[in-house]
């Protein structure tokens, strides 16, 4: 009996410090895609304000061959020991193949390290959806800059809206 007592207090406190554990996200960066004036890329893409998550405006991307589009480039957030989240709206339209999101870390000192969301695409013909890709950085690891592109692996029309830079 005293086993089992013991047994049942060990699991609450692993259910309680389950609990308490920091699940909840902090935004970093918030892009509406109202505008292409802070866009990277300059070619390849178009504002379509007829076609929109959030009403404002989205980037359309029609694609011809598979490409990787530079969306934005952030150098203002220093995080270390969390995980980075980068999410976007995202919309398909005929498109054979993929597509997803990259993350580039830019550590002065170590190089460049990605991120590709292959677990959250979006294909074919599909209405508005929150794709994601996470990057994991350890204590000490904070990156000088974050890339956020998106990558098109294949034919068709990509639309991307309300892009969210995000920690835990």
């Amino acid at each position: 009996m005293k086993k089992y007592f013991l047994l049942a207090i060990l699991v609450l406190n692993l259910f309680w410090i389950s609990c308490n554990i920091n699940t909840e996200k902090h935004e970093l960066k918030y892009f509406p895609v109202d505008d292409l004036n802070r866009i990277i890329a300059q070619s390849g893409i178009q504002l379509d304000k007829a076609n929109s998550n959030d009403g404002k405006g989205s980037i359309k991307i029609e694609a011809t061959a598979p490409v990787v589009i530079p969306l934005y480039i952030v150098n203002d957030v220093r995080v270390d020991d969390t995980q980075i989240i980068y999410e976007a709206k995202v919309k398909s339209e005929s498109l054979n193949g993929q597509a997803l999101l990259e993350m580039w870390c830019v550590f002065k000192d170590k190089g460049e390290f990605y991120s590709r969301g292959f677990d959250s695409v979006i294909s074919g013909t599909s209405d508005w959806k929150t794709i994601r890709t996470v990057f994991n950085l350890r204590k000490g690891e904070m990156p000088d800059q974050i890339k956020l592109n998106i990558m098109v692996n294949g034919v068709g029309t990509v639309w991307i809206d309300d892009i969210h830079l995000s920690k835990l």
